[in-house]
């Protein structure tokens, strides 16, 4: 018996197997890489050191986070040596490559195969049958990230990384077989022309080859969630002709965000007796869409409020070769976060993306690379074109997608700057590729994002699309927290008065924030967690309550890293609700409170669980500090160690508590009720009190540092969340600053304290990007004993000479210090001496300048004994 039941077993195995006839595998692993050029990768060249290497790959994954200025660009190479299954007779052989960055040559046994790729981020694929010969056969591939006029992007706040950072494909068939080797690499296209509650009509479009004799039919068959067939039609085929085959479906389950069901089309190749010759799987969501300029956006009838965030592919020292796990985790993320809408920015990402938003039910947007600027020619116009049709022919059947965007604040290098022959070349860019949107898709919105004022892309004549965004940073770029609301009305009506049929997306907004920079008073542009927390609770608050934004993207889902920017984690833009690594930050929580269906509760800032405070009073035992919850309850109870600090309402789905910490562990807990359901969220917090009366007795000076011309806390988490203090002006009996002002940011429009300089030497560049300028000194009034004083100290792109001084207790310390000169601008220093206090002087740090300015950045004090 149990010989019969793995016999059928085994048969099952075997039917199984042979419905998928088309063979697909990807090719990962064992590559050979080499950056540089070669002239013949084939050859058996000693002096050439090829590494050996995994799919996805990129070569910027160190260089782009280095203190040198730039990052390879330029030509690499891939090379295997592999042997192709048989299959099939007569089989046919393809690769397929997701993506590579951005100029990609194949060859094959020596010989180019096809002509070159052009474009970093849109899939394609190559038939290699007739360059394969039996047994072993070499694969090289040469991929170029170099600059090119006629390829976009020529610049933009990302980084344009080398390599093959998505995975390749080889594909076997029949030679009867649904085509591989086209624009966009897809030779099935479902449309949904026809959906409502009661029907919906489904049309499908293949393309296939075949011989110019025989009989074959396409067979689409429709199976729901529970994969059981529900329809089932069949077509004849002609040579050289798409094949189009219907089917209606009565009371269809319906795709939305709330509900997204879907069916899986099979599409088969089937002669007269029912052999299948190919068979390609599609998931098909079935729904209708609209946006209304005043009421918002539409699916299946019901109004829906469209709110999320755009994403890069970009995780920490990786570059772009992210895998399909952390693609898949991201979507989890964002729909946990109770978001609906994704903008895939700023170019078509991993096929993992889009399959886990049609899962998952995220809308989503898809655009492509033209950022900053046109193309060079009509060349490179036509390029762009190409890659628009890819990234439409390769992304078309998911239902998430509501429209193609085609391209992204096109206007930051000003059209005016280039001359006539540029504008006209740049308007006819928009507006074919407008056009092309709605000739390979009539089902979908066309989309162009803009960041200028509406009346300057109206001048110009670039506002084709139906659809319009607009990336505005009101409150981070220009202006103040207060001002968001009037400047977004303002914003939203000028575009409608120009073009009241065009709904409006509000496609960009946020401010950076670095996970180790905590403030209790934050300040615009000071990349502490707290402001951020504040610019979203502003916007959101008018972006709920105009309907007329049908649809507003956070920037950024997550921290990316950006070689050029300097802000206050080099390299890296931290606009994100989650880090670079997917930590989550305090605001994630509160649009979790805002955008959660079902009961949430959280304490926002749980993940800062080493902190510090100066204690209330002269030898005190506490210090009040304030302490967010979020939550979409009525109100909520906080405990501070089993103790009750009694209940507060939510306001916009949150309330804070001014928390007493006591020296030690705090154990906080927050307790609410939503729908019956009670919700409690735990933090366990280190606090280091902090005596206001270093010379107290109740709580023993031990230890500080201070974060000195800042108002932030800083954490450094590369040692262990070792705490920095906010900077504070000298009081009797404890610490602080004597003299100077704290180092402003030249322009203006940041209005902020502190630097974007990247500082050498360190990575803990917020210390030294605040300083304290024209300083006269640093009391502390400890106790007679031995410290250890570290000063912490930085030239940050001065122009003159600055030589200083530095003196303890009228004793000196450090004499002619000229930081340019010893060690170099934009370096960070830090200096450790022992001091001895005597006849309770405490310690005075002077400064004294001989040339320039003085300037402090950091100081710390530990007691020694």
């Amino acid at each position: 018996m149990q010989n019969f039941i793995k016999l059928v077993l085994f048969l099952c195995c075997i039917t199984s197997y042979s419905q998928q006839v088309r063979h697909i595998e990807t090719i990962n692993e064992a590559w050979h890489f080499y950056k540089g050029s070669i002239e013949d990768p084939f050859s058996n060249n000693n002096k050439i050191s090829w590494e050996k290497v995994t799919i996805p790959h990129s070569w910027n994954t160190r260089d782009i986070l280095d203190d040198e200025k730039g990052y390879y660009r330029g030509e690499a190479w891939y090379k295997k040596t592999m042997t192709i299954p048989q299959i099939h007779e007569n089989q046919q052989v393809f690769l397929m490559f997701e993506a590579a960055n951005q100029v990609t040559s194949l060859y094959i046994n020596g010989k180019p195969v096809g002509e070159n790729h052009i474009g970093g981020y849109t899939t394609f694929a190559r038939d290699i049958t007739s360059a394969l010969k039996a047994g072993r056969n070499e694969i090289a591939v040469k991929v170029d990230n170099a600059h090119n006029d006629e390829i976009v992007p020529h610049s933009a706040d990302f980084s344009f990384y080398g390599g093959i950072y998505r995975d390749i494909q080889l594909i076997i068939t029949k030679p009867v077989h649904f085509e591989v080797a086209n624009l966009g690499a897809n030779a099935i296209f479902v449309r949904t022309p026809e959906v409502s509650e009661t029907s919906a009509k489904i049309s499908v479009q293949s393309k296939l080859i075949r011989p110019n004799k025989g009989t074959y039919y396409i067979k689409q068959s429709l199976f729901d969630a529970d994969n059981k067939l529900v329809k089932e039609a069949k077509s004849k085929t002609s040579f050289q002709k798409d094949a189009h085959t219907s089917l209606i479906l009565v009371n269809p389950n319906l795709w939305s965000p709330d509900r997204p069901y879907l069916y899986k089309l099979v599409s088969e190749i089937v002669d007269r007796k029912g052999h299948v010759y190919d068979r390609v799987e599609n998931s098909i969501g079935l729904r209708w869409f609209s946006f209304d300029v005043k009421k918002g956006f539409f699916i299946n009838g019901k109004a829906t409020k469209l709110i999320g965030t755009n994403r890069h592919q970009d995780f920490l020292g990786k570059a772009n070769a992210v895998s399909d796990e952390i693609h898949r985790n991201d979507i989890k993320l964002l729909k946990d976060m109770g978001s609906n809408f994704l903008r895939i920015a700023h170019y078509p990402q991993d096929p993992a993306i889009l399959e886990m938003c049609d899962k998952l039910g995220l809308v989503a947007t898809l655009e492509i690379p033209f950022v900053n600027k046109a193309a060079a020619n009509e060349a490179g116009k036509q390029n762009t074109v190409n890659m628009l049709k890819e990234a439409i022919r390769f992304n078309y059947n998911h239902p998430a997608i509501v429209a193609w965007n085609l391209g992204n604040e096109t206007t930051m290098k000003a059209p005016d700057s280039f001359g006539d022959d540029y504008i006209k070349h740049f308007v006819s860019t928009h507006e074919v590729l407008a056009k092309t949107i709605k000739e390979e898709d009539k089902t979908r919105y066309s989309y162009s994002v803009f960041f200028r004022e509406p009346a300057y892309q109206d001048r110009l004549g670039i506002r084709f699309t139906e659809i319009v965004g607009y990336n505005k940073y009101y409150g981070w770029y220009v202006e103040e927290l207060e001002d968001i609301d009037k400047n977004l009305r303002d914003l939203v009506a000028r575009s409608l008065e120009l073009d009241p049929d065009k709904p409006f997306i509000l496609s960009e907004y946020g401010g950076g924030a670095d996970p180790r920079l905590r403030s209790f008073n934050p300040t615009r542009f000071d990349f502490s967690i707290d402001y951020q927390f504040l610019l979203h609770k502003y916007y959101m608050k008018t972006i709920l309550d105009m309907p007329e934004i049908v649809g507003a993207n956070v920037w950024n889902y997550a921290d990316f890293q950006v070689e050029h920017r300097k802000d206050a984690v080099p390299h890296i833009n931290s606009k994100g609700l989650v880090s670079a690594t997917r930590e989550k930050k305090d605001v994630y929580y509160l649009y979790q409170a805002l955008l959660k269906k079902a009961p949430f509760l959280a304490i926002a800032s749980k993940s800062w669980n080493k902190r510090s405070g100066i204690a209330d009073s002269k030898n005190g035992t506490s210090a009040t500090q304030p302490l967010t919850v979020v939550g979409n309850g009525n109100d909520v109870e906080l405990f501070l160690n089993g103790t009750s600090l009694g209940k507060q309402g939510f306001e916009f789905s949150t309330a804070t508590f001014e928390v007493p910490f006591v020296d030690g562990q705090n154990l906080i807990e927050v307790i609410s009720e939503k729908d019956g359901k009670q919700l409690k969220d735990v933090a366990f917090i280190d606090f280091n009190l902090i005596p206001k009366h270093f010379k107290g007795n109740t709580n023993p000076f031990e230890e500080i540092a201070i974060n000195v011309g800042s108002y932030c806390y800083f954490i450094e988490s590369n040692n262990m969340d070792y705490l920095w203090m906010p900077d504070k002006a000298y009081e009797p009996g404890g610490f602080g600053y004597l003299g100077g002002e704290f180092l402003k940011h030249p322009s203006k429009r940041r209005n902020a304290i502190g630097t974007d300089v990247s500082v050498k030497g360190t990575e803990n560049d917020p210390i030294y990007q605040t300083q304290r300028i024209g300083i006269e000194g640093y009391k502390f009034d400890v106790p007679n004993g031995t410290y250890e004083l570290s000063l912490l100290l930085a030239e940050l792109k001065t122009k003159n000479d600055n030589v200083m001084d530095i003196f303890v207790n009228d004793i000196a310390l450090w004499t002619n210090l000229n930081l340019k000169e010893e060690y170099g601008n934009d370096r960070g220093v830090a200096k450790r001496f022992l001091i001895t206090v005597e006849d309770n002087k405490g310690i005075s740090v002077g400064f004294k300048a001989v040339e320039g300015e003085t300037r402090l950045s950091g100081i710390k004090l530990r007691r020694v004994n």
